[in-house]
């Protein structure tokens, strides 16, 4: 993946998405929308996640103060700024920066004065995101912190609560930890820490799914719009994964290697509920989890269930 910006470039001719694809073509990455499905796929399942959105209205759905709350209300494009591409005119510039949009860019465009502008936004976004990357990276791991798993966990609750969709959680713990740290030591610890976060990291396969540490030696996984079924899938993966590290474990009271516990919980989000509800289930379910004997995986909570158990 290239590790130049990504710039969305939704335009309603061929020939204003030709000139800004060659203005900045030696300075990001560019991707076109040259119609209204292309540009809503990217709130539907964005594979990657932009930096910049250059916007002609006509393409919009909606109105542009309901596009742009829409945009930033979405968890992959909540942080892309918009560049509204309009005419020569100080009341529809007003407007449009009124509604949210962070620039305008006046048609016919000045080829100088259109990358001048560009290239700031760009540079705002590109500081925003190496503080963005201080202050929701776990320091030891370098996966995400608690703080951004609170954020995003929210963020994607209330998009599934909008959407009608469903969120699966994991909280996956690693078995007799202290035993390990008072074998080992800490800066083994650590280690093993590190070790097993990243490969957590790496065994998710999807861009929207999120993996952070939530504290000590327990980690969440954040899994939108996954099947009920799937759960048990990723969850499998997962075990035989950390397995494979086969990192030693001699204090450990089932196993020779360092294992794990994995608590499953997935929901349908109704109107007035919040995400802590899944918290508390997927926490519950590692507790099950642990209390069946370690170094396996819990049956999925559907909070459906949880739900006609408590109106009964």
């Amino acid at each position: 993946m290239s590790s130049q910006p990504l710039v969305i470039i939704a335009a309603e001719t061929l020939a204003l998405q030709a000139q800004l694809g060659d203005l900045l073509a030696a300075e990001v990455c560019v991707t076109g929308a040259i119609n209204r499905a292309q540009l809503y796929d990217w709130l539907d399942e964005p594979s990657q996640i932009p930096d910049l959105l250059i916007l002609e209205q006509g393409l919009l759905e909606e109105d542009l103060p309901a596009f742009c709350r829409r945009w930033h209300n979405h968890p992959q494009t909540r942080h892309c700024d918009i560049l509204l591409l309009g005419s020569a005119d100080e009341v529809l510039e007003t407007e449009a920066l009124m509604a949210g949009v962070a620039d305008y860019l006046r048609k016919p465009l000045n080829p100088l004065l259109a990358l001048t502008r560009i290239k700031k936004q760009l540079a705002q976004r590109a500081q925003c995101k190496r503080l963005e990357a201080l202050s929701v990276t776990d320091g030891l791991t370098q996966i995400a912190n608690r703080r951004y798993l609170d954020e995003f966990l929210c963020a994607e609750w209330r998009r599934a609560q909008r959407e009608g969709g469903n969120i699966g959680l994991m909280m996956v713990d690693i078995d007799h930890f202290k035993s390990f740290n008072d074998h080992y030591g800490h800066p083994q610890g650590d280690r093993c820490l590190t070790q097993v976060a990243q490969c957590l990291q790496k065994t998710v396969q999807r861009p929207r799914d999120l993996v952070a540490r939530y504290g000590g030696e327990e980690f969440a996984l954040v899994l939108p719009s996954v099947h009920f079924e799937g759960m048990a899938v990723v969850a499998q993966r997962l075990q035989a994964a950390i397995a494979g590290l086969a990192i030693a474990h001699a204090a450990s009271a089932v196993s020779q290697y360092v294992t794990v516990s994995i608590g499953l919980a997935w929901c349908e989000p109704q109107a007035d509920e919040s995400h802590e509800l899944l918290l508390a289930a997927a926490d519950e379910a590692l507790y099950a989890a642990k209390s069946a004997g370690r170094n396996q995986f819990s049956e999925t909570v559907n909070l459906a269930l949880v739900r006609q158990l408590l109106e009964h």
